[in-house]
């Protein structure tokens, strides 16, 4: 009592996708305390995205699509080159500011964690939710 599949059997898109970055590493200048000035620390960012409804059509009839590499070159680009970074709150706005620029991403989640800062801890750092308005 095998259950026949179709190929033309067609799905239903019951949720927005997520696009996830998870666990991305990258070097960078952060923190306000003068011991943390002039150095590089260790920051973990994960970034969950969520499509505007209908995403899945959208992509097939534009190619228009949210990109989880974009994001990525965003992170890195700005640990290179955005100079020193006081809190990690503005890491965490200036992400989900970039994810939210295109039009297919209607909510971002993103959380960064400084993984070094104690010894008995996995990570300390934010996570903040932004919308679309």
């Amino acid at each position: 009592m095998g259950a026949a599949t179709s190929s033309n059997q067609k799905t239903v898109e019951d949720s927005q996708d997520k696009i996830r970055i998870e666990g991305l590493n990258i070097p960078a200048e952060i923190g306000v305390l003068d011991s943390e000035k002039g150095r590089t620390q260790s920051l973990r960012f994960d970034v969950e995205i969520q499509t505007v409804p209908g995403y899945r059509d959208i992509v097939a009839k534009t190619g228009s699509y949210v990109s989880y590499a974009d994001t990525v070159f965003f992170i890195k680009e700005k640990a290179a080159t955005g100079g020193h970074i006081d809190l990690v709150e503005e890491w965490a706005e200036a992400v989900a500011s970039f994810v939210l620029e295109n039009p297919l991403a209607e909510q971002v989640i993103v959380k960064v964690t400084k993984p070094d800062i104690f010894e008995d801890a996995a990570g300390v750092g934010i996570q903040i939710a932004r919308r679309r308005s």
